[in-house]
């Protein structure tokens, strides 16, 4: 499911940044401006991921830098992903 989503995302020119997030492993994601979209923690047990979090509420990520409208990251990351006829 999450390779759908970063494949498409990352020929629109995003980028994913390993970063810790609440204390986990994650990533923080990026438009191709630079601004924040969404970010991803995952919780992990005996080496295993037990839970993926993400937030997309631009209300909890203006911390992290300037928030990117992720609606319109989502439309064109859909739009890419359709085969070119």
């Amino acid at each position: 499911m999450l390779a759908a989503f970063v494949t498409p995302f990352i020929r629109i020119g995003g980028v994913v940044e390993p970063h810790e997030v609440n204390g986990q492993p994650g990533a923080i994601f990026r438009d191709r401006d630079g601004k924040v979209v969404n970010t991803l923690a995952l919780d992990i047990l005996d080496g295993q991921i037990q839970t993926i979090r993400a937030v997309i509420n631009p209300d909890k990520l203006g911390h992290l830098g300037p928030v990117a409208d992720a609606w319109a990251i989502v439309r064109e990351t859909n739009q890419a992903r359709r085969p070119e006829h």
